[in-house]
């Protein structure tokens, strides 16, 4: 009986060590780096920290797991390099002054893939960049010199987006790939895109990321002149909203992310200027965080004190692919009758954004 007990106990034991071990580690060295300097690992989908660590004699480990195959930032003293993070041990090599170009990263699959992609970027990478620090820092003796710089900035830093995509296109069944044509859907022909959609192999056919895709290419998209698409989702304190519940009221739907500065600069331009909102119009905000901690902390320093929901399903969520948007803040002015009458891209903080919306909704109940 004795002999069986120890073995349960040894077999607890080894269930619980492989149970613990089970998600990633990444052994870092960064060349010129401080002791006690801040690393930390960022996921940029959630727009959350996994880990973070402080450095001893330019070494460091950060450790954690996630539920697939994650892009991530490496980030210290203010850079940043992206990392695809999968459950595996991982290393990082660089120096510090070239963290975003020459760091060395081995992992599994996923990073096998961004390596080979970094290194098809990385001679139009460096052009663009060193473009950038010479105008950032007025490394120019004239006018001339100026716009010559900013053409090497913009052809280099074209070039190395479009290698970008091509990438995607050539890797659909992998997660760095499918999330690079998702990014990009709007740039890509719809008959491309559904040649990859209907190709996929079947575990990354049940991504989010590849769900996201189908409702662009197959479902209803929301669009002005048309009436807006109805949803559910959950307010910052937990209670159901549906959009439709909002009657007889023109409404302002705002995608935001806590990530994001200019939805910020436009969430504390309305929270400043919000009595001049007019009486008839709901603002709802519509956060893509997955972060609930993230959206949060923003909502309460950006003082939101309307209507602030979220599906917690990300830059991926269906709400948001259905309203077809991409970049953020993207928002959506919806007249009393449900029908979209304007879309804003972006904010500009030289506008008045309430005027804006006055001289809109004025102009549709004239009609």
């Amino acid at each position: 009986m004795k002999k069986i007990f120890k073995s349960l106990v040894i077999i607890i034991i080894l269930t619980s060590c492989k149970t613990k071990n089970n998600g990633f580690t990444i052994t870092g060295h960064i060349e010129g780096i401080k002791d006690s300097t801040l690393i930390k690992l960022y996921d940029i989908d959630r727009q959350s920290k996994i880990d973070s660590t402080y450095s001893s004699n330019e070494d460091f480990t950060l450790t954690g797991k996630v539920e697939t195959p994650t892009g991530c930032w490496i980030q210290v003293n203010g850079q940043s390099t992206t990392i695809q993070v999968e459950n595996v041990e991982m290393t990082f090599k660089s120096k510090i002054n070239n963290l975003r170009v020459d760091s060395k990263v081995t992992g599994g699959k996923e990073q096998e893939l961004q390596n080979e992609l970094k290194k098809l970027q990385k001679p139009h990478d460096i052009i663009y960049l060193g473009a950038y620090d010479s105008l950032m820092n007025k490394k120019y003796t004239n006018d001339v010199e100026k716009q010559k710089l900013i053409k090497r900035f913009n052809e280099s830093q074209s070039t190395s987006h479009d290698i970008y995509v091509y990438f995607g296109k050539q890797h659909p069944d992998s997660y760095l790939g499918l999330k690079i044509i998702y990014m990009n859907r709007k740039s890509i022909p719809k008959d491309s895109l559904k040649f990859i959609y209907q190709n996929l192999k079947t575990p990354f056919k049940g991504t989010t990321t590849a769900k996201a895709l189908e409702i662009f290419l197959y479902e209803e998209v929301a669009k002005t002149d048309s009436k807006y698409i109805d949803f559910t989702a959950k307010t910052i304190d937990n209670n159901n909203f549906k959009l439709s519940s909002l009657k007889n009221k023109y409404i302002y739907l705002n995608f935001w992310s806590a990530g994001c500065l200019p939805c910020r600069m436009e969430n504390r331009f309305l929270s400043k200027n919000f009595d001049g909102i007019p009486n008839d119009l709901s603002i709802v905000s519509f956060s893509i965080d997955k972060n609930l901690e993230s959206w949060k902390k923003a909502s309460a320093a950006d003082n939101i004190s309307w209507y602030n929901v979220s599906d917690f399903e990300g830059g991926e969520g269906a709400v948001k692919s259905r309203y077809g948007v991409q970049a953020i803040p993207t928002s959506f002015l919806i007249d009393k009758e449900g029908i979209i009458i304007k879309k804003f891209s972006g904010f500009d903080p030289n506008k008045n954004l309430i005027d804006a919306l006055k001289k809109v909704m004025n102009e549709n109940k004239q009609r």
